[in-house]
């Protein structure tokens, strides 16, 4: 009997998935409770809020076409998959770039050395590292749709990874708030 066909392995793979979610949210609450330990709600002149508004709309664009190829999935279109797969890549990557970007920039206004600076480089980096792993789910599950095996036994994988992107844009929402508009 192989561990997809036990009648539990949806359920006690979803548990995980859960518990290992709610772990890197306590971390997160504990990095976002370290902003206001050192710096309160100060936050620099120079820090570019509208950046952060696109970075907002880019990563909520991303959940969006990730929805929308989980639909194409649980319809069996894997091409549909595959492209919303691709697009929410793509969009990630954006983030990222923007990201750095905004790092560039940054440091010359509220370098590392910095409270402010320190906080907010170790919290948007903790972020776009959970980001980077999570392009790297779906980059394996644009490979496997490629390869035709995210059929209804393996769909759990993509529901797996959409939930950790998700969860992902999620705690952006959190960064986001709590760097930009506090």
């Amino acid at each position: 009997m192989t561990a997809h066909a036990h009648p539990g392995y949806r359920e006690l793979h979803r548990y995980g998935l859960w518990l290992f979610i709610a772990s890197e949210a306590f971390l997160f609450a504990v990095l976002l409770a370290v902003r206001f330990f050192f710096t309160g709600l100060e936050r620099p002149e120079a820090l570019n809020i509208p950046l952060g508004i696109v970075l907002t709309i880019i990563l909520l664009a991303s959940s969006y076409t990730l929805h929308r190829g989980e639909k194409a999935s649980a319809a069996g279109d894997q091409a549909g998959l595959r492209f919303g797969l691709l697009l929410t890549m793509g969009l990630g990557v954006v983030f990222l770039v923007i990201v750095g970007f905004e790092w560039a920039a940054g440091f010359a206004e509220f370098p590392a050395s910095t409270p402010y600076g320190a906080v907010f480089y170790l919290i948007t980096g903790a972020h776009a590292l959970h980001l980077l792993s999570g392009l790297l789910v779906l980059a394996s599950l644009y490979i496997q749709a490629g390869r035709g095996v995210l059929d209804e036994g393996n769909r759990w994988k993509v529901e797996a990874g959409a939930l950790y992107w998700h969860f992902v844009d999620v705690i952006w929402l959190s960064v986001f708030t709590t760097l930009y508009l506090l």
